[in-house]
């Protein structure tokens, strides 16, 4: 018997995925949605269907869907040649230390905050009052035309001004993009403290701040530990601590925290700490007797999946991770109590995990490290250039 006649196409252009050896589109479907980002940035380059299938929005939504585990976000400078310098924003696989991806920038002193979104925020540089939200995704950003809103603008004529924090989220019900920010305004009198808030339109560099009324009550606006952003809603912590606002524990307990809306743009009623954790604070010499930071308990707050957390050092004894469950209620309920170590004193959480690992980071030597809550156990990940400027980044990198 004769043999088969040799096919015309036994080697198969590998451009053509609609041949007879390609695989099923079900099945590349399932395949490629089982790749993380950084390998399906590369494969989009094996063929045009490939390229088309790993950029379709719904592959992206379903792939982002599947892969839930969020990224770091980190700015970078690196000296280049002659006068050049790399900076930019890093994209860090949180286990590996790998970077997937980097955004350059124009500014080397571009700082990031301290956010858990799909975008990230960045302030300070050659623009000391900007405020500029990018998606790592698409490397697009945006950023207002004027520094301060037209209402402020004469009365911040000639004086020093700075600003003191800045908040950004994303308002849940419209995906709209705010950043809430404080201004500390110097002038030979005395100074000022003002607030403002900017919607930030996508594709849109038009954006104006709006003025808006102080807190309720004086909060830690200066310090990123202090506040933090769930769900369109920026939380700051009472600045008990501050002599100044001693007189104020009569009314509001220490550990109180103060809300502000993005979406409606208005401060919401305050929320009680838990009451073992305030209670500490309530005798007037706990802290103005002290001369030692060590001797006086630490309390920040933090978001631990999408969870408003007090983390609580008490000195040589715990760190206690306290998890808001129910807002109107004040309910608190203490999930983890981490055994203390002198030397993991300054670590703050950043992330935690789906399988209860927590990653912290080391304020005292820009390590990310990693506790085992099932062990009790720390194990060291990977140094970062600043541990000042960082954010967890929950977007995508296919775009």
């Amino acid at each position: 018997m004769a043999s088969p006649t040799p096919s015309k196409r036994s080697e198969q252009d590998p451009s053509d995925v609609s041949g007879a050896a390609a695989l099923p589109s079900d099945g590349l479907y399932e395949i490629l949605l089982r790749l993380p980002a950084k390998d399906l940035c590369r494969l989009r380059a094996v063929c045009r269907s490939w390229r088309s299938l790993a950029s379709d929005p719904l592959f992206i939504k379903d792939h982002a869907a599947r892969h839930t585990r969020p990224f770091l976000a980190t700015s970078f400078v690196d000296p280049g040649e002659g006068e050049d310098v790399h900076c930019g924003v890093s994209i860090v696989d949180l286990c590996s230390g790998d970077v997937i991806k980097q955004i350059h920038t124009r500014d080397k002193d571009l700082r990031l905050q301290r956010t858990y979104l799909d975008r990230v925020c960045m302030v300070g540089g050659r623009h000391p009052l900007a405020v500029t939200a990018l998606n790592p995704a698409t490397g697009a950003t945006v950023r207002p035309s004027a520094d301060v809103s037209e209402e402020y603008a004469d009365l911040l004529e000639r004086r020093y001004v700075s600003m003191e924090s800045c908040a950004f989220g994303k308002v849940p019900s419209t995906g709209e993009y705010k950043a809430l920010r404080f201004l500390h305004v110097g002038s030979p009198v005395g100074s000022q403290h003002l607030c403002e808030v900017m919607t930030l339109d996508a594709g849109s560099n038009h954006a104006r701040w709006r003025p808006k009324p102080g807190p309720p009550l004086p909060v830690c606006s200066n310090n990123k530990i202090t506040s933090v952003v769930i769900d369109g809603v920026v939380y700051f912590l009472f600045g008990f601590i501050d002599p100044r606002y001693r007189y104020l524990k009569t009314l509001f307990k220490p550990g109180t925290i103060t809300p502000f809306n993005l979406e409606t743009e208005e401060w919401m009623p305050t929320i009680s700490g838990p009451e073992s954790v305030t209670s500490y604070y309530m005798g007037a010499n706990k802290i103005t007797t002290s001369r030692s930071p060590e001797a006086v308990e630490h309390i920040s707050i933090t978001n631990l999946n999408g969870s408003l957390v007090i983390v609580h050092l008490v000195h040589r004894i715990s760190m206690d991770l306290w998890f808001l469950m129910d807002v109107e209620k004040a309910l608190w309920v203490k999930k983890y109590s981490i055994r203390y170590r002198s030397h993991y004193r300054r670590a703050y959480p950043l992330v935690l995990l789906d399988d209860e690992t927590i990653i912290f980071i080391m304020q005292s030597k820009d390590t990310l490290i990693s506790y085992d809550t099932k062990t009790d156990t720390f194990t060291d990940m990977f140094n970062l250039q600043d541990y000042r400027s960082i954010a967890i980044y929950t977007g995508s990198l296919l775009s």
